[in-house]
C-alpha cells in the first residue's frame, strides 16, 4: 500500500460516497477500513470493518481487518490469535502481510506471539 496521503483521502472520499450509494456494500465498508488504517486511524478501521460485519458477518478479510486493527490499538494477544488463525483463509498474501504487520505493532504483545504471527508472513 504505498499511497500518498492525497492519494488516500481521495480514496477515502470515493468509498464513503459510494457508501452513500450502496450502504449494505460489505466490500466498500473493507475498502475504507483499510485506506484509514494505512493512514493510522485504527480506531476508524475497526468500527468500518465492524459495520462491513453487519452486513457479511463471516466474511473473512473483515473479521481479519477487524482482529488485526484492533490488535494493534489493544495489544490484545487474543485479537492477534484471531488473526493468526483467519490467516491460512485469506488467499491474498499481500494483504495477509499488510494485516500481519499492522497487527504486530500493537502495544506490550508477547513477543513469542508476535514471532509467531510474523511467521505468516513466511510460510
Amino acid at each position: 500500500m504505498a499511497f500518498a496521503l492525497g492519494d488516500l483521502e481521495q480514496a477515502a472520499a470515493a468509498f464513503e460516497s459510494a457508501l452513500h450509494l450502496d450502504p449494505a456494500n460489505w466490500s466498500l465498508y473493507l475498502d475504507l477500513a483499510d485506506v484509514r488504517a494505512a493512514q493510522g486511524d485504527f480506531a476508524a478501521a475497526v468500527t468500518l470493518a465492524e459495520r462491513g460485519l453487519e452486513h457479511e458477518p463471516h466474511e473473512v478479510s473483515l473479521r481479519a481487518a477487524r482482529a488485526a486493527c484492533r490488535t494493534r490499538l489493544s495489544g490484545s494477544s487474543d485479537d492477534l490469535q484471531t488473526r493468526i488463525g483467519l490467516a491460512p483463509q485469506l488467499t491474498n498474501a499481500s494483504y495477509r502481510d499488510v494485516l500481519i504487520g499492522y497487527a504486530c505493532e500493537g502495544p506490550g504483545l508477547p513477543p513469542g506471539l508476535v514471532a509467531r504471527a510474523r511467521r505468516l508472513n513466511n510460510p
